[in-house]
């Protein structure tokens, strides 16, 4: 096993989605960061919201911040692709690891809404 099929399972990407390549930034800014790169199968084709499965237009370059790994800030990239749908539409794939818009993967939110829970109830509870 490769490392970026094993950091493609421990991310939890499914078909057509993988980690296509990772770098380790150590030498760029004072802090060290893991960069994954995730990409898609080449004529892979994504449903439109009838469920239609349509081909990819063009990609859109995406970043989104990881939960650190280890003590290393871990940044995920990805070439979102806009799909034509079957009304003639161009519009972008929602990716399963982020919500639209967000810079975060929704597990950087749910333990930052996890952190925030808990700093309410210490508060409270030092009252």
């Amino acid at each position: 096993m490769n490392s970026t099929t094993l950091f493609s399972m421990a991310l939890g990407l499914q078909a057509p989605w993988q980690v296509n390549d990772m770098s380790f930034a150590a030498e760029v800014s004072s802090r060290k960061e893991l960069h994954l790169h995730i990409g898609f199968a080449r004529g892979s084709r994504f449903p439109d919201k009838t469920g239609a499965a349509c081909p990819v237009h063009d990609t859109v370059a995406r970043e989104w911040q990881h939960l650190n790994f280890f003590e290393h800030h871990c940044f995920l990239h990805c070439g979102v692709p806009r799909i034509k749908t079957t009304d003639g539409a161009v519009v972008t794939v929602d990716v399963p690891w982020s919500r639209p818009g967000s810079g975060f993967i929704l597990m950087f939110e749910a333990f930052a809404m996890v952190l925030i829970e808990v700093v309410t109830v210490l508060f409270r509870n030092c009252r």
